[in-house]
């Protein structure tokens, strides 16, 4: 069966489908049929787009971006990316082989195309190099984390470890402000480069749990807006200093020392924090941000660093302990170990999960390791409310759910390893 008829079938299916019948492996089975009609659509415009490319080049009264905005209605930035796409495709043509088969995405695509803007033609034609190793990530990886494992390809090509990049950063830091017409709230907007970025979010977390750890506020709310009502809070107190100190806003005078440093926690393998980056390199923040070696090597003599030691395949074994409460250290870990929520195909981000006794506090569940798996809102109701039942392997972190149907579903963390895989 040709690829053409194989879509068509599926389409024609979907359209007579009556979605109002649908459980949810229908809608996965659904769902799955119409990423291979996307994957069909992706493959055939990313074809045209070049062809409009090689026209473009041959005559000035083509202009491929213009074509492709207003023939697929569609914005200039998002024809740019169209364009963008073929021509990764053509500078990577390992990459364009498995795209043609479907086994990567248009996302995996604009990983790539954003790569190519940081680097210099040598640089570029050191990546090209690696095909054989991108196809490899690109077709086991989702996009986010085949954009992680670029980063720290592009930091061992870098010359100069990042450091001129990270200027870069310094000089584009900035903040803005603005009063919401219709909310009358006052909004902030501001970017920082990694590294103050890093020092500032530690201080508003490290803020936030010294304030709240005691009581919540009586204006917090109870829904997945908590953590930032919370952290709001804590700038705000940071801002005000002792002298303006609030009520339900204590330890301000603390908060606001200029002796108090940020609390940073940097997941990094000895060899690398040692020797220099390697192929199996670990190094992340807990945050979407990356930093250059010699800066995280820095920061480990200037900062209070949070040693996370891990097992051969990625667990927490133990947390160093600084002067912060244990829960503080617990989701540290947590964050070495986790991207997104426990729950299987559940894919909120680990910064918007809170941490969950899987034998409940009430029923003598200890704050430990071995009770404790990172949860959304959502799934956290789901256990509580729904009648969810958790188990957890503390040596594999393996998670079994069991829901109220007898059904079960296992998963690890992202970050965890199986045991037979080679460290």
């Amino acid at each position: 069966m040709g690829a053409a008829q194989e879509i068509s079938e599926i389409v024609t299916r979907l359209e007579s489908s009556d979605v109002s019948d649908f459980d949810e492996q229908a809608i996965r089975a659904a769902l799955g049929q119409i990423a291979s009609v996307q994957t069909w659509v992706d493959r055939r415009k990313i074809a045209l787009t070049h062809r409009l490319s090689q026209l473009a080049a041959m005559s000035s009264s083509v202009n491929a971006q213009h074509v492709l905005a207003t023939a697929g209605n569609i914005s200039r930035f998002d024809a740019y990316r169209e364009v963008q796409r073929a021509s990764t495709l053509e500078h990577f043509p390992e990459l364009a082989k498995v795209f043609a088969t479907g086994r990567i995405s248009t996302a995996h695509l604009d990983v790539m195309s954003r790569t190519l803007q940081q680097l210099d033609p040598l640089e570029s034609a050191q990546l090209t190099k690696r095909g054989e190793w991108l196809n490899n990530i690109a077709t086991h990886t989702t996009p986010d984390n085949f954009a992680r494992a670029i980063k720290q390809e592009v930091a061992r090509i870098h010359n100069d470890g990042g450091s001129i990049k990270l200027k870069r950063q310094c000089r584009d830091a900035s903040l803005r402000h603005w009063v919401d017409r219709d909310s009358g709230m006052v909004h902030l907007h501001g970017k920082l480069d990694p590294e103050t970025g890093l020092r500032v979010i530690g201080r508003i977390e490290q803020g936030a749990e010294q304030l709240f750890h005691g009581a919540l506020p009586e204006t917090c709310p109870t829904d997945e807006r908590k953590q930032g009502h919370l952290a709001a809070l804590a700038l705000v107190a940071l801002v005000d200093g002792a002298g303006s100190a609030r009520e339900g806003l204590t330890n301000t005078e603390t908060l606001s020392s200029h002796h108090s440093r940020a609390e940073v926690s940097v997941v990094i393998d000895y060899q690398t924090l040692v020797g220099g980056l390697h192929e199996l390199s670990v190094m992340h923040t807990g945050f979407n941000t990356e930093l250059p070696l010699e800066t995280i090597r820095r920061m480990a003599c200037e900062a209070q660093i949070i040693p996370i030691v891990l097992g051969s395949n990625g667990v927490v074994l133990d947390v160093g302990r600084g002067s912060r409460l244990a829960s503080r250290h617990q989701r540290l870990a947590l964050q070495a170990m986790y991207t997104h929520c426990a729950i299987p195909d559940c894919h909120v981000s680990i910064d918007r999960c809170q941490p969950h006794h899987i034998r409940y506090w009430r029923d003598d569940g200890r704050t430990d390791m071995r009770n404790l798996v990172p949860l959304c809102s959502t799934h956290h109701r789901n256990v509580h409310e729904d009648r969810w039942a958790l188990a957890l392997d503390p040596p594999t972190r393996e998670l079994t759910v069991t829901y109220p149907d007898g059904g079960t579903v296992s998963s690890l963390p992202h970050r965890v390893r199986p045991e037979t895989s080679s460290p």
